[in-house]
């Protein structure tokens, strides 16, 4: 029922969103796309999801030196497939403990929520930095020397979390100990003995590289409806990306939510919106669509453990 009302949101953002922008305006921006940008916002797919494989691998190997990179791939997929339908995502946790079903589930979660956890960090440490640099250049009778300090403080914070992960670690415990949360317990002490400063710091690179790729995504994909220099779509992705994190998961993929987004930010920068609307919807199919539909293929092939136990 989720899944269905999540879609029905998405449907309704996006048809509110078209007829917005103007269905002749869209056609045309459509018709007029560069093939080449196109291609190259397509291309960098693969280098996206090979950051995301890289950073899975590297958690992964932590608890199991020896696992095959086929079994990576095979979680990473299957994890998109099952996040897709489930709000914010969290059935990507699952989806990955399914398809490693050989490990212990309770540390593939941890691993999964560390994944999660550096990602969100980067997005919101280049969201709110960008968020500062927007508003400054185009919004500035809205920002403050407030809102300034603010910002640091939310990067500091967050630079201390991702960096010292052992502080974390020691003030997760004594949360979780007094909620009695003793499964989340004993995920973060086994976290303990495997993810430090050195491993931090591996990960965190490995993220803002990721992240940066998604924004070149945008920077193409933009650029192949409408004239944008590197630096607009930088600060814009980096704010659609801060914001669509902090917002709800109210429909499916975050379909709607991050078009309606991408066209605030684009346009007050002089991007026409039905260009800021592709570009968008280019980002939804590869990034999201595509990796999904490729792991629901990959769960119809996993075997189940009594499939498994099955004498020949």
């Amino acid at each position: 029922m989720a899944t269905v009302l999540k879609f029905i949101v998405a449907i309704g953002l996006l048809t509110a969103l078209v007829f917005y922008v103007d269905v002749k305006a869209l056609r045309e921006s459509i018709l007029k796309a560069n093939a080449l940008y196109l291609s190259l916002g397509a291309i960098l797919v693969v280098a996206n999801i090979g950051l995301q494989f890289l950073r899975w691998r590297y958690l992964l190997r932590l608890i199991a030196k020896d696992l095959s990179g086929t079994k990576i791939v095979t979680s990473l997929f299957v994890g998109y497939s099952a996040g897709f339908f489930t709000p914010g995502q969290v059935g990507e946790h699952g989806g990955r403990m399914v398809s490693l079903s050989s490990l212990q589930s309770i540390q593939v979660l941890a691993m999964s929520l560390i994944d999660k956890i550096y990602v969100l960090a980067v997005t919101i440490i280049t969201g709110v930095v960008g968020v500062w640099i927007y508003f400054e250049i185009f919004l500035p009778q809205y920002w403050t020397p407030f809102f300034t300090m603010i910002v640091f403080g939310i990067v500091a914070a967050f630079l201390v979390v991702v960096l010292y992960p052992d502080l974390l670690k020691k003030v997760l415990r004594l949360i979780l100990h007094k909620v009695r949360k003793y499964r989340a317990v004993s995920a973060f002490l086994f976290v303990r003995d495997v993810f430090h400063r050195r491993q931090a710091r591996i990960l965190l690179l490995l993220t803002f590289i990721f992240n940066l790729i998604v924004i070149l995504q945008y920077h193409f994909f933009v650029l192949a409806f409408a004239p944008v220099s590197l630096k607009i779509s930088a600060l814009c992705t980096s704010n659609i990306l801060f914001i669509k994190a902090a917002i709800l998961p109210i429909s499916l993929g975050d379909l709607g939510i991050r078009e309606s987004t991408a066209i605030f930010f684009f346009t007050r920068a002089g991007v026409p919106a039905a260009a800021a609307l592709n570009a968008s919807l280019c980002v939804f199919f590869i990034n999201i669509l595509l990796p999904s539909i490729l792991g629901a293929v990959m769960v119809l092939r996993l075997k189940t453990p009594s499939q498994k136990a099955v004498p020949q």
